[in-house]
């Protein structure tokens, strides 16, 4: 009776898991076809969860009943400040959205039954050859019985960036790299750039070496070398945090925030190391590139200007890491067709792209001022003219504003970032957990803390962290889906 009652619950969970649904109001996730499903002519609601600006939300809203006039989308608010908290009230409330995105550890939402099946519609949908082909296979679990289903796809990217101080290697005489620049290039500048006699530093962090070399110089697919298998942290990744934290005891590294160290460089423990107009390179993000043109960094005379992750030296793809976000739809979703339709909607189809440009392009605040500088992320497909659309907005900005000089590096910025590698615990079971209970506070403490203070070295540890998130996702794909 003991193993009938796990075997029934382990069904049920299964069940929920590839979005099977009890109504009969569309195809469901368990059917197989062709070609998409017409849409429905029913008049119905779907709720839908993203964390888009508002306005953006609304003008997605508006395009969609637009072209679906018997479909109306009810915008979902959910806490940003504790997205999946809230989600789980929701789900528990029997309110989950129809069309959601989940934050961080896609463990919970496996765990809890949120993901329902895109396969059937993913796999009969044309635009699906057109995602970047980095990232179609994201998202991609095998089930109990050996079946592979697709149950959250990309829905927003934005990419590593490193930006660079145009002017302050004009002040030095030090010629910026070319933009298809290796990864030996970025290191040696680091130490060129640094000159301590002027106080000057040859970068700072926001994003890390240590998460960029294993992608960008082995070829990774994943965080902590992943290859779609195992990972593998004793080569790339214990390389770039030894090299990260002798950078940091010698100086090539700015100073952290709110430390003595800051104090004494900059004169205020407070001031960001990237405002101070004495670092070289900035490892950042790409939304960063709308405060780099505000006048708290104009004004200063510094001149920021994006660089790609540069590519490992002997690296055979284009791959950079980046911060993608997903989504799924509800399993209990009464139109799931519908659903996937919406969520491709506002994540990454074409249309929903276009009126995401024409928004970031139109949209202005009561003020009367431009809300958006830029575009607010990069497209999830290959369709040139998105792409295209995004290199005119940013010229047009950067022209006006007498930085015309700037639009080649944006030019080969974007054509560099079209193989985006998302982090690992948006995507990859275990290593969320990995992160929280042995690699921040686990046996070695916080490993990357650590390893900067020269309290451990980056490969005596690093044979040991890989057994254990390999070990650490074998049990969460067990937990999960065996």
């Amino acid at each position: 009776m003991k193993n009938l009652k796990k075997y029934l619950a382990l069904l049920v969970a299964i069940m929920l898991l590839v979005g099977c649904s009890s109504n009969d109001k569309g195809p469901g996730a368990d059917t197989d076809f062709d070609e998409l499903p017409a849409m429905t002519t029913d008049e119905i609601t779907l709720t839908v969860a993203t964390w888009q600006q508002p306005s953006l939300q609304t003008a997605l809203k508006d395009a969609f009943e637009d072209k679906y006039p018997n479909i109306t989308i009810e915008l979902i608010e959910v806490d940003g400040e504790a997205w999946m908290d809230s989600l789980t009230n929701l789900a528990s409330a029997g309110n989950l959205p129809d069309v959601f995105w989940y934050q961080g550890d896609v463990d919970i939402a496996i765990r809890n039954g949120w993901l329902g099946d895109l396969t059937p519609y993913w796999n009969a949908d044309p635009e699906s050859e057109d995602v970047l082909d980095s990232l179609k296979d994201q998202g991609v679990y095998t089930m109990v019985d050996g079946d592979v289903k697709k149950l959250s796809a990309a829905s927003a990217y934005q990419p590593y960036t490193i930006y660079l101080d145009e002017n302050l290697f004009t002040r030095y005489n030090v010629d910026m790299p070319a933009t298809d620049w290796k990864w030996s290039d970025m290191i040696s500048l680091m130490e060129e750039m640094t000159i301590p006699e002027d106080g000057i530093f040859g970068y700072n962090t926001y994003t890390q070496l240590l998460t960029m070399s294993p992608i960008v110089n082995g070829d990774a697919v994943g965080e902590f070398g992943w290859d779609g298998e195992s990972y593998d942290l004793t080569g790339y990744w214990a390389s770039a945090l030894q090299q990260h934290a002798e950078f940091v005891q010698s100086g090539v590294h700015a100073p952290f925030f709110d430390t003595d160290e800051a104090e004494a460089a900059f004169g205020d423990r407070l001031l960001w190391s990237a405002s101070s107009g004495r670092v070289a390179m900035q490892l950042d993000a790409w939304w960063t590139t709308s405060l780099f043109s505000t006048p708290e960094f104009v004004d200063k005379g510094i001149k920021w200007v994006p660089y790609s992750v540069p590519q490992g030296d002997n690296a055979q793809t284009l791959n950079k890491p980046a911060f993608v976000d997903f989504g799924s739809i509800s399993p209990t979703a009464d139109y799931p067709r519908e659903a996937y339709e919406a969520l491709k909607w506002f994540g990454w189809g074409s249309e929903g792209h276009a009126v995401k440009l024409n928004h970031f392009k139109t949209a202005v605040l009561e003020s009367g001022d431009k809300e958006f500088s830029y575009p607010d992320g990069l497209p999830l497909v290959k369709k040139q003219a998105l792409w295209d659309e995004v290199l005119d907005q940013f010229t047009t900005k950067l022209e006006a504003d007498g930085n015309g000089d700037q639009v080649k590096y944006y030019a080969d910025f974007l054509d560099n970032v079209k193989s985006p590698i998302p982090l690992g615990g948006a995507v990859h079971p275990g290593f969320g957990t990995f992160l929280s209970e042995q690699y921040f506070a686990g046996e070695y403490g916080n490993v990357e803390t650590e390893v900067i203070e020269g309290n451990l070295r980056a490969a005596d540890i690093a044979s040991d962290l890989t057994n254990r998130l390999n070990q650490s996702r074998e049990d969460t794909m067990a937990e999960l889906f065996d």
